[in-house]
C-alpha cells in the first residue's frame, strides 16, 4: 500500500479517537455528593421513585408545618397536593400545588425506548425552591408550602401562596402556543409584611435528576452535562462525573441537558453567585446524573414588581433553538443552539454552515434518513473529489516510478547509513526530475479529515436521527445489534459492550477488504519498517470496530458508505489515468531543466554535509 495512504488512514483514525477521548467525561471513582436524591439511587434500586427536597437552612418552630390551627398563618397551613396540567401540541406540563412547581414534563412528539411515552422528568425528579428569609430570620422553603391554583386554562395558571386574606406570592405560568417554553413570573402583594422591605435579591435552588432516555447509558452519559451562558456572552459546560463549581460571573441561562433533551432556566435579569454541582448515578439505575444549582435572582418584592423566568423543556434541536435568536443581535441572543455539541470552532463551523443546511434541505424533500445520509455522503465526496484526485495522481506517479526506485535500491544495497543516504539522495533526485512529490498525496487526505471528524461530532448528537429506522437498524441514533448477550465477557464487554452492531461490522469488513486491495495494487519489496506499515491498516480497522461498536448506527452507516464510495472513486481514477502515458510524461519532465527551490537547495546541501560527515567517520574507523 502507498505510504501516504497508510499514514493518512492512521492519522484519520487517531484524530477521531483523540477527539472522542477529549470530549469523554473524566471518570471519578468517588461517590457522588450526598443528597436525598443521590442516596435513594446509589443505595437501592427500589428507591428510585422517592421524592427529594432542599433541606431547610433554619428550621421553623416545632409543629408549624404539621398542624393547622386558627393561630397558624395561611402560608404554613397544610394543603392537598393537586396536579394542574398545561398542554399544547408539543409538551404537557404537570404543576404541583405543593411548591407550585413543575413536577412532570412529557414531550408529545418524541418516544422513549420501545415506543413508550417520553418524560423529561417525573414526580421526585425535579425540585425548585425559593428559600424566603423572613423578618424573623427564619427560612420558608416554597418547595414545602401549598399553593392554590387560580385562573386555570390549558396554557396558563397562577399558583398562589396566600400570606393572609389580602396578600400573596404568585407563580404565574404561561405555556407558549406551539412551543417548548413556559414563562414563569414571580409576583407578590404585601410580601414586605413577611420579608425585609429592602430585599432586592432572592436565593434560588434547583435540583434535577436526569433520566436515562437512550439505549446506551455510556454514550448518553458522555453527552449529559450542565451548560450555561455568561451574561456577557460565551457558553461553557460542566461534563465531569463529579464536580462542584462556583461561577461568580453573572449568567443568562443554565441548562441541565442529556444527549437529546434539555431543561433550561432562562432569566430576564442575570443569575448571580452561582454554585453548580454534578454527581453521577450508577448504570442500570434508570438515571444518568444529578445536577443542582444554587443561585441568586434579582427580585424587588414591592407590589407590581416581578422576576421573569422562562423554562425551556424540550429537544436539543439546532434549527429550533437557533430560531429563538431570530431578529436579535449581539448579546441579546440566547445562543441556546450551543446545547447541540458539534465540536470545536472549526468543526462547528463546518457543521453549521455546510452540513446542517444541506441536511435541512434534504430532510424537507426526503423522508428516509438512510437515503439522506447516502446523498450527503455522495455530495461530500464530490466536493472533495479534486483533492482526492490529486492524492491519487500522486500515488500513481509513485507507482509508475517504482521500478526505477527499486533499481536505485539495488544499486546501493546495504543497511549502513552511507548506503541509505545515497539511496535517499538519488531517489529524491529522481522524483524531482520527474516532477513527482511523495508528500503531495498527504495534504489532500489531511484536508478531508475535518469533514470526517465534523460528521463524527454531528451524527451522535443529531436529534433528527433519533427514532429513525433504516433497513435493519431500528434507530439510527444508537447501535444496531445483530447479536446480543446478557453476560459479561472479561475485557471484551468493557470495549465492545454486550452486542455486535451490524453496520459497524460491515464497515470493518469493507475497510479490511479495501486495504487488502490497495496492498495488492501497490505491492512493493519489503523494506525497513514496511512490514509494520502493512499491518497497521488492518490493526486500525479492527481497533475502530471496537471503538465504534457502541456508537450510533447512523455514524457507522456513514463511514461504511464513505469506504464504499472511496473504493468506487479509486477504481474510477485508476480507469481514467493511463499509467503508460503518465510514465511517458514523467520521462519527458526529466529532460526539462528544473529550477531548484530554496527548500530543495537547502535539503540537498544538508544531505551533502551529512554524507561528508559519514565519510569522515568511516575513515577514522
Amino acid at each position: 500500500m502507498d505510504k501516504n495512504t497508510i499514514i493518512g488512514a492512521i492519522l484519520a483514525g487517531l484524530i477521531i479517537i483523540g477527539f472522542s477521548l477529549l470530549n469523554k467525561p473524566t471518570p471519578q471513582p468517588q461517590p457522588p455528593v450526598q443528597s436525598t436524591a443521590d442516596t435513594a439511587l446509589l443505595t437501592s434500586e427500589q428507591e428510585t421513585t422517592k421524592t427529594f427536597s432542599i433541606t431547610d437552612s433554619t428550621a421553623l418552630s416545632e409543629g408549624d408545618t404539621t398542624q393547622t390551627t386558627a393561630a397558624t398563618p395561611l402560608y404554613l397551613q397544610k394543603g392537598t397536593e393537586k396536579l394542574i396540567s398545561l398542554k399544547n401540541d408539543l409538551v404537557k406540563i404537570e404543576l404541583n400545588t405543593l411548591g407550585g412547581i413543575p413536577e412532570e414534563a412529557q414531550l408529545l412528539k418524541y418516544n422513549a425506548q420501545e415506543g413508550k411515552e417520553l418524560f423529561l422528568f417525573k414526580k421526585g425528579d425535579l425540585s425548585f425552591n425559593l428559600p424566603l428569609r423572613t423578618v424573623e430570620n427564619k427560612i420558608l422553603n416554597t418547595a414545602e408550602l401549598y399553593f392554590n391554583p387560580l385562573n386555570v386554562t390549558d396554557s396558563t395558571v397562577t399558583m398562589r401562596l396566600n400570606i393572609d386574606e389580602q396578600n400573596y406570592l404568585d407563580f404565574v405560568y404561561t405555556l407558549m402556543p406551539g412551543d417548548y417554553r413556559i414563562k414563569m413570573n414571580i409576583m407578590a402583594k404585601g410580601l414586605d409584611r413577611l420579608l425585609p422591605a429592602n430585599m432586592s435579591l432572592q436565593d434560588l435552588e434547583w435540583e434535577q435528576r436526569i433520566r436515562q432516555q437512550e439505549q446506551s447509558w455510556k454514550f448518553e452519559n458522555q453527552y449529559t452535562s450542565v451548560m450555561y451562558r455568561y451574561a456577557a456572552g460565551g457558553v461553557e459546560r460542566i461534563n465531569k462525573s463529579k464536580e462542584k463549581k462556583s461561577v461568580q460571573e453573572t449568567l443568562r441561562w443554565i441548562a441541565f441537558k442529556d444527549k437529546y433533551f434539555s431543561t433550561v432556566l432562562i432569566s430576564q435579569t442575570p443569575f448571580q453567585d452561582n454554585v453548580i454541582s454534578s454527581a453521577e448515578f450508577k448504570e442500570d439505575s434508570g438515571y444518568i446524573k444529578n445536577f443542582s444549582l444554587k443561585s441568586t435572582l434579582q427580585w424587588n418584592i414591592e407590589d407590581g414588581e416581578k422576576a421573569s423566568l422562562i423554562w425551556y423543556v424540550g429537544p436539543n434541536d439546532y434549527n429550533l433553538l437557533k430560531a429563538y435568536d431570530k431578529g436579535l443581535n449581539g448579546n441579546d441572543q440566547l445562543d441556546l443552539d450551543h446545547l447541540v455539541y458539534m465540536g470545536g470552532k472549526l468543526l462547528r463551523t463546518i457543521n453549521v454552515y455546510m452540513i446542517i443546511p444541506v441536511v435541512t434541505f434534504l430532510s424537507s424533500q426526503i423522508g428516509s434518513w438512510g437515503i439522506i445520509i447516502l446523498i450527503l455522503t455522495i455530495l461530500i465526496k464530490i466536493f472533495l473529489s479534486p483533492f482526492t484526485f490529486k492524492s491519487y495522481l500522486s500515488q500513481a506517479k509513485m507507482r509508475v516510478l517504482k521500478p526505477q526506485v527499486e533499481a536505485i535500491s539495488a544499486k546501493y544495497p546495504g543497511k549502513d547509513q552511507d548506503a541509505m543516504m545515497k539511496r535517499q539522495t538519488e531517489t529524491m533526485s529522481l522524483y524531482r526530475a520527474a516532477g513527482a512529490n511523495p508528500m503531495s498525496g498527504c495534504l489532500p487526505m489531511l484536508l478531508q479529515l475535518p469533514f470526517l471528524i465534523a460528521l463524527y461530532m454531528y451524527f451522535p448528537t443529531s436529534i433528527y436521527l433519533r427514532g429513525e429506522s433504516f433497513l435493519w437498524a431500528k434507530d439510527l441514533s444508537t447501535y444496531d445489534p445483530i447479536i446480543s448477550w446478557n453476560f459479561d465477557i472479561p475485557f471484551i464487554t468493557g470495549l465492545l459492550g454486550n452486542h455486535i452492531s451490524l453496520f459497524c461490522l460491515l464497515m470493518t469488513i469493507v475497510n479490511i477488504a479495501f486495504n487488502k486491495y490497495l496492498m495488492q495494487q501497490n505491492s512493493a519489496p519489503a523494506q525497513e519498517g514496511m512490514k509494520m506499515m502493512k499491518i497497521m491498516p488492518y490493526f486500525m480497522s479492527v481497533f475502530l470496530f471496537f471503538f465504534f461498536n457502541q456508537n450510533a448506527s447512523g455514524l457507522c452507516y456513514y463511514y461504511l458508505l464513505t469506504s464504499l464510495l472511496t473504493m468506487i472513486q479509486n477504481w474510477a481514477f485508476r480507469f481514467a489515468i493511463n499509467e503508460e502515458k503518465l510514465l511517458a510524461r514523467l520521462e519527458e519532465n526529466k529532460k526539462k531543466p528544473r529550477k531548484k527551490s530554496k527548500w530543495q537547495q537547502r535539503l540537498e546541501e544538508a544531505q551533502k554535509q551529512q554524507q561528508a560527515m559519514q565519510r569522515k567517520k568511516n575513515k577514522h574507523r
